[in-house]
């Protein structure tokens, strides 16, 4: 008996101290809820700038109708106010093959994006399948954030189809002085003495680096796509070779080298400008070997080549054209250019500020039409000045033979010489465009010594007919059928047998690069 009471004793203060506790967590539960209530958080802060994990976002190339792999972008509220972002969206909106998440909302727009002070949020980003059709060789979209009057975007970037792909890995940062912005440059480097087969294409984004001491073979036919502010550097001592099998003086243009931009609508083929960055196009730095390009096109830069101090190029039937710039660039470089052609550029075809040029069986057409042109089909100097009006100089030595030098201009060679430096340039066997009484007396053109033999013809208003290598870009390039420029002169023995379309050169020839068809 006992025992039993004592039992149910016990029993009933422990039930009775369970009671407590249970009431005593539901009214920490009820104040807890009490100051949840009360508690208000204000949003209010507006006009607040966004940072960015990264300002571009590369996907995966989208390959047999697979989606991507997923991405994350982190959105930064760096500010001390507690912020909505009105809106997140796609730029292309519904019909976007990206699709993304944020913070836990699917859709291609969502709205309200609550970020605390000083706190950020999570997007994920992805690409559906459906891009394999998109008609392009890499698809872009970009996601849009507004908040009061601050609109701000993060790019994204996939590539749809198959080819070789060279993204940006590093940015290289040039500081520049206050109040300008500093330069930055994105890169990746090759792998060292890499060869570029024609069995897809390849796209550039950003700069493609050749290292030194390191090279870049690419192999006849290749097709090159940059992506626009991107573009080729070869850095000290390395090395470029474009179809450097090709027996020197024979024409393979059947099947060239083509490097041009990556926008692929037929609209785009020839707009000047689409690619080349702060370092041009194809940026060739001095080495001890010489950089080698044959039978190649080089189209819609900002500028073809450029040309490093003490670089050193060989072009054998090689065309740059529509170059919103410069077609060629020579910077105290070396260049020797057979079988050449520079088309239509919006400043020069070819500017040589110092340093060697030979340029033989060559073409500079310029005969631009998308805007004003502020320089010549060739431009010429010995020296340059600064931002603060101090002038440097150097030496020039410069051969044009058996070539044309013409254009929409009436002066087609301009010419810029100080007596300080070398301005050592010679003209012959060649048709020019030129002015034949130059302000200040640069030139006479009755001197014999920069314009040689009997061959030589001025300002004759020449003109030309399309040929088969520009096909589309209306561009004309051969002397018609009634142009003196026809079996104008007899073939040095030492030139090209063949012109830059394989035809076979006779006793006489025709000025230029290309012989009639």
């Amino acid at each position: 008996m006992f025992i039993t009471h004592s039992l149910r004793v016990r029993i009933s203060w422990s039930s009775f101290a369970v009671v407590k506790l249970s009431i005593k967590i539901a009214l920490i539960f009820f104040a807890l809820g009490l100051f949840s209530c009360r508690q208000n958080i204000d949003f209010k802060g507006t006009d607040i700038p966004l940072s960015f994990s990264q300002d571009t976002i590369f996907l995966d190339t989208v390959f047999t109708g697979l989606g991507s792999s997923t991405r994350t972008l982190k959105v930064y509220n760096t500010s001390n106010e507690n912020m909505v972002v009105d809106r997140v969206y796609l730029a292309r909106g519904e019909q976007s093959y990206y699709r993304m998440n944020v913070d836990g909302v699917s859709g291609k727009s969502v709205d309200n994006l609550e970020i605390l002070a000083g706190d950020s949020a999570y997007l994920f980003i992805e690409i559906s399948p459906d891009a394999q059709g998109a008609d392009a060789l890499v698809y872009t979209d970009s996601i849009w954030f507004e908040n009061g009057n601050q609109r701000q975007h993060v790019d994204l970037v996939t590539a749809v189809w198959d080819a070789y792909y060279h993204f940006p890995t590093n940015v290289l940062t040039i500081t520049q002085p206050e109040p300008y912005p500093d330069i930055k440059i994105p890169y990746s480097i090759l792998p060292c003495n890499a060869q570029w087969s024609n069995d897809k294409p390849h796209v550039i984004y950003g700069y493609a680096v050749v290292d030194s001491a390191c090279s870049l073979s690419i192999n006849p036919g290749t097709q090159i796509h940059v992506h626009k502010g991107g573009g080729l550097w070869i850095y000290r001592d390395g090395q470029l070779s474009v179809d450097a099998s090709a027996t020197q003086g024979t024409t393979n243009m059947s099947n060239p080298v083509v490097f041009q931009g990556d926008r692929l609508e037929p609209s785009y083929e020839w707009v000047p400008g689409q690619w080349g960055g702060v370092l041009g196009g194809i940026f060739l730095m001095r080495s001890n070997q010489e950089h080698l390009i044959q039978n190649t096109i080089i189209k819609n830069a900002t500028t073809g080549i450029r040309l490093d101090s003490a670089a050193v190029l060989k072009a054998n039937n090689t065309i740059i054209t529509h170059s919103s710039r410069v077609n060629l660039y020579g910077g105290y470089g070396n260049a020797t250019l057979n079988n050449f052609i520079s088309g239509p550029a919006g400043v020069y075809g070819l500017y040589a500020l110092g340093g060697q040029y030979t340029a033989k069986n060559s073409t500079f057409l310029n005969t631009w039409s998308y805007s004003t042109r502020g320089g010549t089909a060739v431009g010429l100097s010995n020296y340059f000045e600064d931002g603060a009006g101090i002038r440097y100089t150097r030496d020039l030595q410069a051969l044009f033979f058996e070539s044309i030098i013409d254009g929409s201009l009436d002066n087609e060679v301009g010419m810029a010489i100080d007596p300080g430096a070398a301005f050592d340039v010679r003209f012959g066997k060649s048709a020019l465009s030129i002015e034949p009484n130059p302000e200040g007396g640069h030139y006479d053109l009755g001197d014999t010594t920069m314009f040689f033999g009997n061959d030589l013809q001025f300002n004759g208003f020449w003109t030309y007919a399309p040929g088969p290598l520009l096909t589309n870009a209306g561009y004309a390039y051969l002397p018609d059928s009634a142009s003196t420029l026809i079996d104008a002169v007899v073939r040095d023995p030492q030139g090209a047998t063949h012109d830059i379309h394989g035809t076979a050169r006779g006793t006489t020839i025709t000025l230029g690069a290309a012989e009639p068809q």
